[in-house]
């Protein structure tokens, strides 16, 4: 079995942000031809684009390239806004930043704190939350962690655009990443059938924690200005029974996160 956590973490940049300062100066220029040869097979569609600002990005930071590459985070290329969690995947730091920003939405929301209240700078927002807190690092199972994947694919996919030719390059990319044969097969189904928000809770079930961060995950990568992600997050939100003040929370959370 593969393990969701380390996947997990190579996608939202934790791992590869580890490796990415050791690796650069030897594979800055191997970044760029890979990110080059997915960019001409995609020459105009909407990852295409997406691409060749991953290129661009290569060229002039060797450092943060690896980790684009090596983060996967080219699964999150359809939408304007994988662009910026692709270039942002060195500062999130995994699986711990994740449950950091949704930490802090969660706190801030049960003591009725207005909106990002005591989280002026992207340290603080991206700070590894308490051990048992259930949203550290240590708190998640491959299950949850295998969830929370399955929800970013989900969202990513929610307006159509991964479409099977783009999906076979991506596979293959996973593949130059070093992704192991479970691992892509597991990615290949969820972004073949992807999960609806039904389903997502009903895994979830009824855990406050788990939820925040999920809704936060998938918020990274909705694209605020696509109706149909939009509407995904929405049904998410409603599907899970959460409150409009948390989702607001956990939203301006992670648009703080974007902004830093």
């Amino acid at each position: 079995m593969f393990d969701a956590k380390s996947l997990l973490n190579t996608i939202l940049g934790g791992q590869t942000a580890q490796k990415a300062t050791a690796a650069a100066q030897s594979a800055g220029s191997t970044v760029a031809s890979v990110v080059s040869e997915a960019e001409e097979s995609l020459k105009g569609t909407r990852v295409g684009d997406a691409l060749a600002g991953a290129k661009k990005l290569a060229e002039q930071n060797p450092t943060a390239a690896v980790a684009v590459a090596g983060g996967l985070a080219a699964l999150l290329l359809g939408t304007s806004t994988g662009r910026s969690v692709t270039a942002g995947a060195v500062k999130l730091g995994g699986l711990a930043g994740l449950g950091g920003i949704a930490y802090k939405a969660f706190s801030n929301w049960q003591q009725n704190k207005p909106l990002m209240e005591g989280v002026p700078g992207l340290e603080q927002l991206t700070a590894p939350a308490p051990t048992g807190s259930g949203f550290h690092a240590d708190d998640h199972s491959h299950d949850t962690a295998q969830l929370i994947v399955g929800a970013m694919v989900a969202t990513a996919s929610a307006d159509g655009t991964i479409d099977p030719a783009q999906r076979a390059t991506l596979l293959a990319q996973m593949q130059r990443a070093g992704l192991g044969s479970e691992e892509r097969a597991f990615l290949d189904e969820a972004i073949a059938h992807p999960m609806s928000p039904a389903e997502i809770a009903r895994s979830i079930a009824g855990n406050s924690q788990l939820a925040s961060q999920v809704v936060a995950a998938a918020s990274l990568v909705a694209d605020p200005a696509n109706a149909k992600e939009e509407e995904f997050l929405s049904s998410l939100s409603t599907e899970l029974g959460m409150s409009g003040d948390l989702l607001s929370h956990i939203r301006a959370a992670v648009s703080g996160f974007r902004a830093a």
